[in-house]
């Protein structure tokens, strides 16, 4: 069996699964997705993000720790607007040059309201 630490916080969740895995080094981030007061895919994306920067937080780690994030986006014609929020998020914590690889691809978000879904992988 593998040895591991399971990483939950505040945020509700919709199923049987963790917020995070931390398995030595490395931190696996469920996919995060918006809340429902959040329309726009620019309010979506920056949620999902700031869902992921408090499951890092929990397991003692930051945002300069992703090393990989996939995006899912339901319109693939909303990955401009995306992107801008996502290169803003990063910026606006310390990491200009430094963001971490990604795969974004157009796929079903299971919430009815939903846009965008992001996970992600960091290391300490």
């Amino acid at each position: 069996m593998v040895n591991f630490e399971v990483i939950n916080t505040d945020i509700p969740r919709a199923g049987p699964y963790n917020h995070g895995i931390k398995a030595g080094n490395f931190i696996f981030v469920s996919g995060q997705v918006t809340t429902p007061d959040a329309k726009t895919i620019k309010e979506q994306t920056l949620a999902a993000l700031k869902k992921i920067k408090k499951v890092l937080e929990a397991a003692g780690a930051h945002v300069s720790n992703l090393v990989k994030t996939t995006v899912f986006l339901k319109n693939i014609s909303d990955f401009k607007e995306m992107n801008e929020v996502y290169q803003e998020f990063f910026e606006n914590n310390g990491l200009s040059e430094k963001f971490p690889s990604r795969s974004t691809v157009e796929a079903i978000c299971p919430l009815p309201y939903g846009l965008v879904e992001i996970d992600a992988i960091a290391v300490l």
